[in-house]
């Protein structure tokens, strides 16, 4: 049976997404796992990271077991997600010395802390199947990556700071996390690694709630301008 997970919704006015209705939190909750303690800087305003799948050891080492079910679809997804990852991370880590707001710097930089470790875990899932089954990587299951990141809007980036940085940032991020939620919801419908299908639910939960911080910031930004 497929998945869906809960998604943000856009607004009335078109110009961005509400937040997570109450089930959506639940489901975070559910998932049993905070990256955040109440005494960590930025506790006040609560980044929620669901735990890996099961098996598969916390942000910072390790990878997600390659079990003898996945399919073309999870290798797909796997490899398109390792892509999406890298180019958040990528975005991300210039946050640190330009972004101008403080919790957009710390929201940044825990998702490149985050999304660093999964696309290593990923990565390392993707090996361990090549050599099991010979070096072979062919499959004929593609993933579009959703919400990419321009290559131009990459290098734009390392061109600013300050406020003209964080507005490019929310501008790039948002509609990226949105994609990566809408990977992993078709990821969901299909059958497959049941292990790679938790790693779905998991990314698709995390970054749906990042999106509702995220515009919040967009939000306070926009309110606080000339």
């Amino acid at each position: 049976m497929s998945e869906r997970m809960p998604r943000p919704r856009r607004r009335a006015d078109g110009a961005a997404f509400a937040g997570l209705a109450g089930l959506g939190v639940l489901t975070a909750l559910a998932l049993a796992a905070c990256t955040i303690a109440p005494d960590e800087p930025g506790a006040g305003t609560a980044f929620v990271t669901p735990a890996p799948p099961s098996g598969s050891p916390s942000p910072g080492g390790g990878a997600l077991p390659s079990e003898p079910g996945a399919t073309a679809a999870d290798v797909a997804f796997i490899e398109a997600m390792v892509m999406h990852h890298e180019q958040a991370v990528e975005l991300a880590e210039l946050a640190a010395t330009r972004a101008s707001d403080d919790e957009l710097a710390d929201l940044a930089s825990r998702m490149r802390v985050t999304q660093s470790a999964e696309a290593e875990a990923m990565r390392s899932w993707l090996e361990r199947r090549r050599t099991r089954d010979g070096g072979s990587t062919d499959h004929d299951h593609d993933v579009a990556m959703r919400g990419e990141i321009s290559r131009s809007t990459l290098d734009r980036a390392a061109d600013l700071d300050g406020p003209a940085f964080d507005e490019l940032f929310l501008a790039a991020m948002v509609p990226h996390h949105l994609g990566a939620v809408e990977m992993a919801e078709a990821r969901l419908a299909e059958a497959g690694d049941s292990a790679v299908a938790r790693w779905a639910r998991a990314i698709a939960t995390a970054q749906a709630l990042e999106v509702d911080r995220m515009l919040e910031l967009e939000a306070r930004l926009a309110g606080s301008g000339p």
